[in-house]
């Protein structure tokens, strides 16, 4: 005999919801009620959304904004402009041998952006300014090997914010583990991230952590 549903129990989960959303409103920031993990709408929250791919107009916007322009819209001037395509995932054998090739010879190149060196004197706005400066100088340097050196980059992360925490944790850190894919260790290790931690200070630590090694055989293990 199937049980029946408590009336008691559903008025009471209807009466949480209709307190939780009633008029629409959501907590003051400092309220007690305000929780990360209930709300996600915060500018906290939005300035730490991952962005590793982009159309090329909001990759423009974006860079413009870093470097503090600001564009009016012209309207009724069309212009159309036409580009031959390729794909550049749709690679002949030799083309991709040349393409590792040459990736391999410019591995250097390929860095992850660096925090400007700041004291106890330079002030949040000037550090803000240097921040993002550094940051697109770093967007034009990957940029120019896309265009200029036909690299064909996987994609990376674009927000700055992300990068700021990263910055913050290496600083704070005597330890900083990176996490990789058993499968393929070497892959997912950024070694231009093991020379940033010791660039910043000496004493610091790297460690490699594999992960999913139970999805490989006992031999490869």
């Amino acid at each position: 005999m199937p049980f029946t549903k408590s009336k008691k129990n559903s008025g009471l989960g209807r009466a949480i919801i209709r307190d939780r959303f009633k008029n629409g409103t959501r907590p003051r920031d400092g309220d007690t009620t305000l929780h990360t993990t209930d709300l996600n709408d915060g500018s906290s929250w939005t300035k730490l959304q991952s962005v590793t791919q982009q159309r090329d107009l909001d990759e423009f916007l974006d860079t413009a904004q870093l470097a503090g322009h600001s564009f009016a819209a012209e309207r009724q001037n069309i212009k159309i402009v036409t580009n031959t395509y390729q794909n550049p995932f749709l690679l002949t054998a030799d083309k991709e041998k040349e393409v590792i090739t040459r990736h391999e010879e410019n591995r250097d190149k390929l860095t992850i952006p660096r925090r400007p060196k700041w004291t106890k004197s330079t002030t949040a706005e000037q550090l803000e300014i240097d921040e993002r400066e550094a940051f697109l100088n770093w967007r034009r340097s990957l940029a120019y090997l896309q265009e200029k050196e036909d690299f064909l980059l996987t994609p990376f992360e674009r927000n700055i914010e992300v990068w700021r925490q990263l910055w913050r944790v290496i600083e704070r850190s005597d330890l900083v583990v990176q996490i990789v894919d058993a499968r393929n260790p070497l892959f997912f290790r950024s070694s231009d991230l093991e020379r940033y931690v010791k660039e910043v200070d000496e004493k610091k630590k790297n460690l490699l952590l594999i992960n999913k090694a139970d999805l490989l055989t006992a031999e490869q293990r």
